[in-house]
């Protein structure tokens, strides 16, 4: 009976230290206006939003610049889901906030959690910059995509990255990077810090992106959205439209197309996604 009590006792345990881990690490610039929260996307570090920092600690404004668990040599998160777990955080984080309502600007991922956090703590967040980052990946690619067409190939490719060793995964990175970024400097100074990314981590993430799908929640969001689509994809008409209806939803949205580079407009175009940024802090005001 003790040694049942004690396995009990052990488990219980366990489970609340997973739950107990922080999702996410923090650095803050301290500003006396408006705060504006700057995710990055899939295996990347803060770092790539630190010329966009730069900008808005200049204008006086506080950031919140974050690094998910598990990416980039954060310590994984650990449990069964990653970007619930990473949203509970954030949201719990948003609702303990001072102050006029947070903007959030988000990196693919990073713009689907943005947009989810719009979704569902309405009076929580200001507006929303969505950095080539969409409520419902999969179906960019195949329009009849649903997140139960996808669970089978989802899960399959979280076990696959969590197959990888860190060397095997630190490669992959570094070729995707390759064609994501123009600057060969950024490609390897991001490559670097992502490749030390946890595999399992990175593969549970694409997994629940793939079977997550957000556009049934996009007419709540009651707050400005602007969706910047980078240029090489928005280069192709059907891509353009494709972009365009994940947001058709949202009541108060912009979608524009930046002028030049790859997926990581931030690093690519980062006047064009200033410009945005500030536009839209405009908009909202200081209240």
């Amino acid at each position: 009976m003790k040694r049942l009590l004690l396995s009990a006792l052990l488990v219980l345990g366990a489970q609340l230290a997973v739950a107990e881990r922080p999702a996410y690490q923090a650095r803050t610039l301290e500003g006396s206006g408006r705060t504006v929260y700057l995710i990055p996307g899939l295996a990347s570090p803060g770092g790539v939003w630190d010329g966009l920092a730069a900008d808005l600690v200049a204008e006086g404004y506080r950031v919140r610049i974050l690094t998910l668990a598990g990416f980039a040599g954060a310590p994984p998160l650990g449990g069964e889901h990653f970007l619930p777990v990473v949203r509970d955080q954030l949201a719990a984080e948003l609702a303990a906030g001072e102050g006029p309502a947070p903007v959030i600007v988000g990196h693919s991922l990073g713009a689907f959690m943005a947009l989810w956090l719009a979704a569902t703590e309405t009076d929580k967040v200001a507006g929303v910059v969505a950095v080539d980052g969409v409520p419902y990946l999969a179906a960019l690619g195949r329009p009849d995509a649903t997140p139960e067409s996808q669970r089978a190939q989802a899960e399959q490719m979280a076990q696959f990255m969590a197959s990888l060793t860190p060397e095997q995964y630190a490669a992959q990175n570094r070729m995707a990077l390759s064609g994501m970024v123009t600057d060969p400097a950024q490609v390897e100074r991001f490559a670097a810090e992502g490749g030390r990314s946890d595999p399992a981590t990175v593969g549970r993430a694409v997994a629940e992106m793939l079977t997550t799908d957000l556009r049934g929640l996009m007419p709540r969001i009651e707050v400005p959205v602007v969706l910047i689509q980078a240029a090489d994809s928005g280069a192709d008409e059907n891509m353009r439209t494709a972009y365009a209806m994940q947001v058709a939803g949202v009541p108060d949205h912009r979608h524009v197309v930046a002028d030049r580079g790859r997926h990581f407009v931030q690093l690519d175009d980062p006047e064009f996604v200033r410009d945005e940024l500030f536009r839209l802090l405009k908009a909202v005001g200081d209240e």
